[in-house]
């Protein structure tokens, strides 16, 4: 039998007659064979048709509660098959007129002395719950997913020094021996240690192997959770990244170069002579100059991988995966251009905005601090060589292009 004509069909009820004596119940309305809409006096809805509206209605909102209480999610306190158990009797109370906690469906309640307020607050507490854990689930996988990172992170570093440590001892071992005197000892001694150094080398070989693919299993799953972070590290005026995506995406591009070894460069990129826009055209003008140069970020840095930071004031940092010095310093050429041609943050301003861009590529066992302060001596330098200048840095060396 259908919701409609259950809903409609003549049957029981409390008696609800106006002072003519007529019925006014919804469930006292039958819906016509042909479906076809009629209409009363002055082109108003009969009750034929508001009845089969309402029948319309209450199937879609049978329909949607159905949806619900057939995909529910286990929570900590409560379990899925629980809630759904309650959201269907939800449904029966809201479609049907039946009490909620009526199980032998007696009685049938006209649609106004139904509980709507019920309904939809039993929703929105279900909904809310399933949100808050999922949202809680996500963070907790996503920062125990950072912490396996760093963990392995640290593991290579105790490694490499382990080696360091080994290799040296070996050698003084192998110079030590050469100063013997020739013998059958001595061979033996120089073999075993020689099969020791290929064992090693092995071993250094497959773990790199490993790490590799872990890190790239890593960077595809934290590309997927790093979603759910978005609007809290999303710049408000520029529409991309903050300062607190790069202090999160920093210290992750450090564990990640430890494991896959592929280049990463840092780019801190500095407006020159924001101060002066913002002194003779005002602030407005000043915002819309930092508008301008992340839209041409956006532009330049198209990747996924890539990440682009407003990283304090006028001053942005960008995070290169698979991409060295001499790429960069060619992205940031393209970045200057791209600069060029947009339109000016004030119509009575007679110069363009440029900026300064210093690059460091990072370095086998360089820490975040390190890798920063050698972009930020780069960009510097490249200010005090006249603006609009890109500099590179080169370990300890600073090359200006």
């Amino acid at each position: 039998m259908s919701l409609r004509k259950f809903l409609f069909e003549s049957r029981p009820v409390p008696d609800r007659s106006g002072s003519n004596g007529v019925l006014t119940s919804p469930e006292q309305y039958e819906i016509p064979a042909s479906g076809a809409p009629t209409h009363g006096a002055a082109g108003a809805p009969s009750a034929d048709t508001a009845s089969t509206e309402l029948g319309l209605v209450l199937d879609a909102l049978s329909g949607v509660l159905g949806a619900i209480a057939r995909y529910p999610i286990d929570l900590p306190d409560r379990a899925g098959s629980d809630r759904a158990e309650e959201i269907a009797k939800w449904s029966r109370h809201v479609t049907y007129g039946y009490a909620v906690d009526d199980v032998s469906e007696s009685v049938s309640l006209s649609v106004m002395e139904r509980d709507w307020d019920g309904v939809v607050r039993v929703v929105a507490e279900q909904r809310r719950a399933e949100h808050q854990y999922t949202e809680s689930a996500i963070a907790e996988l996503r920062d125990a997913l950072w912490s396996c990172v760093e963990t392995v992170h640290n593991a290579v570093r105790i490694d490499r020094t382990a080696d360091a440590s080994t290799n040296e001892q070996m050698d003084r071992a192998k110079h030590a021996l050469k100063r013997m005197q020739p013998g059958t000892i001595k061979q033996e001694v120089l073999d075993a240690m020689a099969a020791i150094d290929v064992a090693l080398k092995a071993r250094r070989t497959q773990q790199h192997e490993q790490f590799v693919s872990l890190a790239t299993k890593l960077d595809k799953m934290g590309k997927q959770l790093e979603e759910a972070r978005q609007e809290i590290t999303t710049d408000q005026l520029t529409g991309i990244g903050n300062r607190k995506l790069f202090e999160t995406m920093g210290p992750r591009a450090v564990h990640l170069y430890a494991l896959s070894g592929q280049p990463v460069v840092l780019l801190l990129i500095d407006l020159d002579n924001l101060k002066l826009v913002n002194d003779m055209y005002g602030r407005r003008a000043g915002d819309q100059a930092i508008i301008n140069i992340a839209n041409a970020l956006s532009k330049v840095f198209l990747r996924q991988s890539d990440v682009l930071c407003r990283y304090v004031g006028d001053e942005f940092a960008v995070i290169l995966h698979n991409t060295d010095a001499k790429m960069a310093q060619t992205l940031a050429r393209r970045l200057q251009e791209q600069m060029v041609g947009l339109p000016t943050p004030h119509p009575a301003m007679e110069f363009a905005v440029s900026a300064s861009v210093g690059i460091a590529q990072l370095e086998a066992h360089e820490e975040l601090d390190e890798w920063i302060a050698r972009a930020d001596n780069a960009l510097e330098t490249a200010k005090k060589n006249g603006l609009y200048r890109v500099c590179v840095s080169e370990g300890l060396l600073l090359r200006t292009a």
